[in-house]
């Protein structure tokens, strides 16, 4: 796969995809091999992981691990040069051809694909308990089953852990025949499994040769059948049945039929009788919009084909080609879907039995076809990985931070002109009076995300930081923004979304944006020249005392976790936790930091933790020691580092050692080398009286914030020197 070379422009087509199942995975796929000329590609996803529903029984049934099942977005998205868009759709206007979103701007599109897929059917059920598992979504499935096992051994007073399975599909007995793997790992407990379905017979949808199989793995395990009998209701007891019979159940798992998501109603377009959306035979809407619907959210007109993930994969290629013809003003091409498909069903034993047209068989052979069929569509949805730091032909500059000039030719070129006799400090000094100090900072980078909107929120806190570190409040601010060369309404709802992230997060400290300028250029880069005041004397980095501890209010890695997405190596947890870090407003600490008399702060960006330690210490005329057991990383950090993934700033920033006092076998360690990882959207670095750290952090804690981590001691020295131990 590789990135599309129109990236970095501002294209004037847009497909977007809600939903990436199994079909519009396929459009994401192809994007890598052949993206289409002056258009972007944007998906958006309720989760940032999407699962293969045919490797959930192997997951289940413990014969693979869970990302086994799982395609990541993030890193897939990313490897390819699509946006992701990680949110909830509220609507679409069709009119404006705008996607409307819970809490992002609304996104354009030229064409759209709807795949949401479908929800097990609860229609007049009522539903008491909290003890009914939905197999949707399934990216939280297994979690949400684990968690009701934990709750029941907690709670239940019967020697067996009863589960119902409703539902007699392949599905429901698939669950029925792996969950005993699984039960086995998350209780101690015996438990007995029975199938309840309102069908005569379990699996009616498949030969007679092939469900006597299924009945004899079904007979084997103990599994009881109840079939002919409609469940109308769960309550705590279990499930009651429509004569009036009660079956005792302490978790009930639902596995029915599909029927259609509510979410359909806000896309405004023609749905069947059971609100699933109506299309041609192209796949488009049967309302001449560019709008089309595919796998199980799509019903064709004329065909009554089952809610299958077998069509799904097949509508793929033919959705690639109309979503090019449509931009192209061609005449779309034909879905024929198959007419017999091979049904294969995981018996949870190492063995499956399969079905190709009237002929079945089983065995262990057939397991191992199934697992190489699933393997081989799940290796297609593998992110390919751009090249790491320590390939210099495939070196990227990083975005964020990690694109910030190192800090020795920026002394450099200050004290050329004279400037090296500026304090040091994170914010400038316009005008101080005896009742407040008028502060100013300016920040850019190259922007991290795809996303504007995010992009702005990152750019607003991370330009505000340095007013905040001064203990100041920001309450003006102007943009300075480079939008990427291209279609001229592009760059219009780009600034527009930027913008609008960035008002979010300077209506959060009482900032407004009150002006600015705009630029085009190669690729976009973004931030903002932020205003601010303070009461009384500004908080320094340069008063530093002996016997101070100094606290970090955030975890390091940001640097190394954005140049790894850059290379399609963040992971879709690793990419939430980072992002949730960066978001992190810095602010709410200063109240707190000024009450409890901390002796000196800076922020933690560009040039690491080490780095702007370094500066506080060298302006104290201090020395500290540094615990590399207390430094808080994210998630991934460690694991990137020792892969050899880093910022481009990251060598630079390494500078700084010569202020660095620490043994050879620590500098190995990924902790040691997180200290020069750059930081955008860091945390607050502050020393205080350690007397006071305990008070300080309960009331950030009753304040809703998270505690500082105390990282470091100041030491006395007879010069400025980090001294790192383990």
């Amino acid at each position: 796969m590789n990135q599309s070379s129109d990236r970095d422009r501002s294209c004037s087509k847009h497909i977007v995809l809600v939903g990436v199942g199994h079909t519009n995975a396929h459009i994401v796929r192809m994007w890598g091999m052949d993206p289409i000329p002056d258009t972007d590609l944007t998906c958006i996803s309720d989760f940032p992981i999407a699962t293969y529903s045919g490797m959930m029984p192997a997951v289940l049934a413990r014969q693979v691990p869970p990302d086994q099942m799982q395609i990541d977005l993030v890193r897939l998205c990313e490897s390819v040069g699509a946006r992701l868009i990680l949110g909830n759709v509220r609507g679409v206007d069709h009119h404006k051809r705008e996607v409307l979103m819970d809490d992002h701007p609304p996104i354009a599109f030229d064409a759209l694909s709807i795949g949401i897929g479908s929800v097990p059917t609860t229609n007049h059920v009522d539903i008491a308990s909290d003890s009914l598992i939905k197999i949707k979504p399934m990216q939280t499935f297994m979690q949400r089953l684990a968690d009701q096992v934990r709750r029941v051994e907690k709670d239940a007073t019967q020697d067996n852990l009863k589960i119902a399975i409703v539902g007699s599909g392949v599905a429901g007995v698939e669950i029925s025949l792996c969950l005993p793997n699984f039960l086995k790992e998350h209780s101690e407990r015996r438990f007995d499994l029975r199938i309840v379905t309102r069908s005569k017979q379990v699996l009616p949808s498949v030969s007679d040769s092939m469900r006597k199989k299924a009945l004899a793995k079904i007979q084997q395990r103990g599994i009881e059948v109840t079939t002919g009998q409609t469940v109308v209701g769960v309550t705590p007891q279990g499930i009651q049945l429509d004569n009036g019979s009660l079956l005792h159940a302490d978790i009930v798992i639902w596995a029915t039929g599909a029927s259609a998501p509510d979410a359909l109603e806000r896309f405004a377009l023609p749905t069947d009788d059971r609100g699933f959306l109506l299309t041609d035979a192209t796949l488009r809407s049967t309302s001449g919009k560019p709008c089309f619907a595919v796998g199980d959210t799509g019903t064709i007109v004329s065909q009554n084909l089952p809610k299958a993930g077998v069509y799904a994969v097949r509508q793929g290629p033919v959705l690639w080609q109309n979503l090019r013809r449509l931009l192209r003003g061609q005449d779309l091409t034909t879905y024929r879907p198959q007419r017999s498909f091979l049904k294969l069903l995981n018996c949870g034993d190492s063995t499956a039995i399969g079905q190709w047209k009237f002929l079945s068989f089983s065995g262990r052979w057939v397991m191992g076809l199934k697992h190489r069929i699933d393997s081989n569509f799940m290796e297609m949805y593998r992110p390919m990985e751009m090249g790491s730091s320590d390939d210099p032909d495939s070196e990227m500059q990083c975005r964020g931070c990690g694109c910030k000039l190192g800090a020795d030719p920026l002394a450099k070129a200050i004290a050329m002109i004279g400037g090296d006799k500026i304090p040091l400090e994170d914010a400038a000094v316009v005008h101080q009076d005896s009742e407040s100090t008028l502060l100013a900072s300016t920040d850019f980078f190259t922007t991290p995300f795809d996303d504007a909107y995010l992009s702005g929120r990152v750019a607003a806190l991370h330009s505000a930081s340095d007013i905040i570190a001064s203990g100041g409040v920001p309450t003006h601010a102007l943009a300075n923004v480079v939008l990427s060369e291209g279609d001229e309404t592009t760059q219009q709802r780009t600034l527009a979304d930027f913008l609008a992230g960035a008002r979010r997060q300077f209506d959060e400290v009482g900032a407004n944006i009150v002006g600015g300028h705009t630029i085009v250029g190669p690729r976009m880069e973004a931030g903002f020249t932020v205003i601010g005041r303070t009461d009384g004397n500004m908080l320094r980095k340069s008063n530093l005392q002996s016997g101070d501890v100094l606290c970090l209010t955030k975890p390091l890695g940001i640097g190394v976790l954005l140049a790894a997405h850059m290379r399609s190596l963040c992971s879709a947890s690793e990419y939430l936790g980072v992002i949730e870090s960066m978001l992190a407003p810095q602010h709410g600490y200063i109240p707190f930091a000024k009450s409890h008399e901390t002796t000196a702060m800076t922020d933690v960006t560009g040039f690491g933790l080490a780095g702007h330690l370094i500066e506080m210490l060298r302006e104290s005329g201090a020395a500290a020691e540094l615990s590399l057991q207390q430094v808080p990383l994210l998630d991934g950090t460690e694991r990137l580092l020792n892969a050899g993934v880093q910022s481009t700033l990251a060598p630079d920033n390494r500078r700084f050692e010569r202020w660095v006092d620490a043994h050879e076998e620590l500098r190995e360690l990924a902790s040691y080398r997180a200290l020069f990882d750059p930081q955008t959207c860091g945390g607050l670095l502050f020393g205080i009286d350690p007397n006071r750290l305990d008070q300080m952090n309960s009331e950030l804690i009753a304040a809703g914030l998270p505690p500082a981590v105390r990282v470091a001691t100041v030491i006395s020295s007879d010069k400025p020197m980090l001294k790192i131990v383990a």
